[in-house]
């Protein structure tokens, strides 16, 4: 301190000399130049990285530094300390040398202050202890391995704070988990790298828009096959009546129409065959086409919703109800990538209300079950490729035999005694998902699907059997080959 204060002397003495023989400095200049290079030589004393010298003063004196987690800085006294008091140790820790040199070491993100008093509990200095991330290495990276993009990184409050302006939302994201996994090394979450502590200010130029075209295409194929006789005999012995019944029942649910005929085996033996066979097809198809904007979801529903009891007001004996969705459902999230590639997680369901499990809660309330049929993946594809979801298969046999005990096993006569159940069930489901990167386009390129048309009048409705007025022939070029046509053809009337 003594140089320190011979310096300022002689500056200021140079200073009042010059004054005097110049005369054209004022003397508030000179105080101004002089007071200049005295906060100047204080400035200089105390600018070197890891290390502050305290002044000797009557005050207290109050330093601010911002330090990395880990890190260490120097703190030089005037005049030997008694006491050290540190506001959160957990935060910061205090390595006393001797009475006028100590260490302080960061621990952890935060801040807190640290108080030195002397010997007549008086304070020396209060310095207040910033401990941040250190975002010098983090810069670097960014400058490096993406140079196309200007990503500013901050610390605050033991968060890093991303900002600038980035070419695509994949840059956005890879940014974030890099800054994710740099504050958090180790740390994941569920998405992949934990970004808590990530704030996240980047922009880009414009978020992409992807279109999904999905085919959904379920094909089901079941048959039915029911066969039994019912006997029923009426006998006496001597003055005695016995009567003989056997109804076989259909373990599997019995099925309307088929045959059901009488048949008389002689005597007072009539009995009743019943058969049955049905074969069924069903095919369900949704092509639904959705645009949703990169890193936002878009849903889709064809179907219905069904009500369920949910509540029952015992007062006035009503039944509260709720409804549950059926029928294709889909749901998509995208995110654009570089280079055009899309990263697609599309969940898809197919359901129908069934009677299969399905219970009665009371004589006039009986609750369906539901067949549910749902995926869910996530993909990466170029604009323009297609996903395929096959081999989504299902296939259920059922085949019961009820009958008499021991008569039902006899060959041949057995039949009588016994009914056969037979089904089977088969599903296939297909999904094909195709997105494309779109961008917005004119009205006017647009068309409406009723663009054009026109009911037909009453005498081509009911004499001609036609259902649309049609006017001309040949296609949209005037060229048509009528002998490969059959029926009316020609231009849907939009007059």
């Amino acid at each position: 301190m003594v140089i320190l204060m011979d310096i300022k002397s002689t500056a200021l003495a140079f200073i009042i000399k010059a004054t005097l023989r110049v005369k054209k400095i004022s003397l508030v200049a000179a105080t101004i130049l002089a007071m200049a290079v005295v906060m100047g030589q204080t400035s200089y004393a105390n600018a070197d990285e890891g290390y502050i010298n305290i002044p000797n003063s009557n005050n207290v004196v109050s330093r601010s530094v911002t330090l990395s987690k880990d890190k260490t800085l120097i703190v030089d006294l005037p005049r030997n300390a008694r006491d050290i008091l540190i506001g959160n140790p957990e935060i910061a820790e205090v390595v006393a040398r001797s009475a006028r040199k100590s260490y302080i070491i960061a621990k952890d993100f935060g801040s807190t202050n640290i108080i030195y008093f002397d010997a007549r509990n008086k304070r020396i200095a209060n310095i207040i202890v910033n401990v941040e991330p250190d975002v010098t290495a983090l810069a670097n990276l960014f400058k490096t391995k993406m140079p196309e993009t200007r990503i500013k990184v901050e610390a605050i409050n033991g968060n890093i704070v991303l900002s600038g302006r980035v070419r695509s939302a994949a840059q956005v994201g890879r940014a974030v988990s890099i800054a994710g996994k740099y504050i958090n090394p180790g740390s994941v979450s569920e998405g992949g790298a934990d970004t808590k502590n990530v704030i996240n200010m980047l922009t880009y130029n414009a978020r992409e828009q992807v279109m999904l075209k999905v085919s959904i295409v379920e094909m089901q194929r079941n048959s039915v096959k029911q066969l039994g006789i019912d006997l029923s005999a009426i006998t006496s012995i001597g003055s005695s009546i016995v009567s003989f019944a056997n109804a076989n029942p259909f373990a599997l649910g019995n099925a309307t129409g088929g045959l059901n005929a009488g048949i008389g085996l002689g005597g007072s033996t009539p009995s009743i065959l019943k058969a049955l066979e049905t074969i069924g097809v069903v095919k369900t198809l949704a092509e639904p086409v959705l645009t949703a904007i990169s890193g936002e979801s878009a849903s889709f529903l064809a179907g219905g919703e069904f009500p369920i009891p949910s509540g029952y007001d015992a007062d006035t004996g009503t039944v509260s109800v709720e409804y549950k969705p059926f029928g294709v459902a889909l749901t998509f999230t995208p995110v654009v990538l570089d280079r055009g590639r899309i990263s697609l997680k599309v969940n898809t369901e197919v359901s129908e209300v069934s009677s299969e499990g399905a219970f009665a809660i009371s004589n006039n309330i009986t609750l369906p079950s539901i067949k549910v049929r749902r995926t869910t993946t996530t993909v990466e594809l170029p604009s323009g490729g297609s996903l395929v979801l096959a081999g989504l298969i299902q296939e259920s046999t059922k085949k019961t035999i009820s009958g008499i005990p021991f008569f039902k096993d006899i060959p041949i006569l057995g039949t009588l005694f016994r009914s056969v159940d037979y089904i089977n069930n088969e599903t296939e489901l297909v999904i094909i998902a195709t997105p494309y990167l779109v961008d917005a386009v004119a009205e006017s390129d647009l068309e409406r699907p009723d663009s054009g048309f026109v009911m037909t009048d009453d005498f081509h409705g009911s004499f001609m059997g036609q259902m649309n007025a049609i006017y001309g022939q040949g296609d949209a070029s005037g060229v048509a080959d009528g002998g490969k046509l059959s029926g009316d053809f020609g231009f849907v009337d939009g007059e």
